[in-house]
């Protein structure tokens, strides 16, 4: 088990030309929890203290609405960490994790993390850059609700996660979209009306559509239903 996470480690974008070394003084200092079925949550002062990465399974991050409603922002999965603008701040996130199924994690506190970063320089860049990219997908989801049509919302959200890497083959355009429920949430529409969509762009030989997984028959096609928008929705 150490093994597979000091590879998994060795292969997270954070770690990147930090070298072997001293990705082993990380994987040896981490320490691992398992949150079991469906309950686990890590809170935002538990957060505000520590980083953490996904081993298996995979991690949901809400936002807490005024009225007390749970907003999905983001989702992350096996080898990725998540909450890294707090190692950097020191400030809270702000938001709530919550597991879906069994999920392994490791994490660290926030100060021998940064004992790790004074040690190599390539730490702090890297962290910078990760923070960069989650900030961009949190924008390209925001630009995604506010589409005006479901069928546009739909292929521009199909076209985000393969442009991300998230092909399920490296040689062809399949998404998962499972759960459905709430893939539905993340677009801000019905389940119902996502189900509708996907079977209209089926109609139009864009894509392929089979318990909860697309495949994508003609990328351009699917490209084309965004120029068909009245409002902007491209990622």
């Amino acid at each position: 088990m150490a093994e597979l996470i000091m590879s998994m480690l060795s292969q997270a974008p954070l770690l990147d030309g930090v070298g072997d070394g001293l990705i082993r003084q990380v994987a040896a200092a981490g320490r691992t929890s398992i949150l079991k079925g469906q309950f686990g949550r890590i809170t935002p002062e538990e957060m505000s203290k520590r980083l953490y990465f996904i081993v298996s399974g995979e991690m949901r991050m809400l936002r807490i609405a005024p009225d007390g409603q749970e907003h999905l922002l983001q989702r992350f999965g096996q080898g990725e960490f998540f909450c890294l603008a707090a190692v950097v701040s020191e400030r809270s996130c702000h938001s709530l994790m919550v597991n879906a199924g069994t999920t392994e994690l490791m994490f660290w506190s926030h100060d021998v993390f940064r004992q790790f970063m004074a040690e190599n320089s390539d730490f702090y860049g890297n962290i910078l850059n990760q923070m960069a990219s989650q900030v961009e997908q949190e924008r390209e989801m925001r630009t995604l609700s506010r589409c005006c049509k479901a069928d546009v919302k739909v292929a521009a959200y199909l076209l985000y996660r393969i442009k991300r890497g998230h092909c399920l083959q490296e040689f062809s355009c399949s998404v998962d979209l499972r759960p459905i429920s709430l893939t539905a949430q993340e677009l801000g529409i019905a389940r119902e009306t996502l189900s509708r969509s996907l079977q209209r762009l089926v109609a139009r030989n864009s894509i392929t559509y089979r318990r909860g997984t697309v495949q994508v028959s003609d990328l351009s096609c699917l490209e084309a239903v965004l120029e068909e928008a009245e409002c902007s929705c491209s990622c």
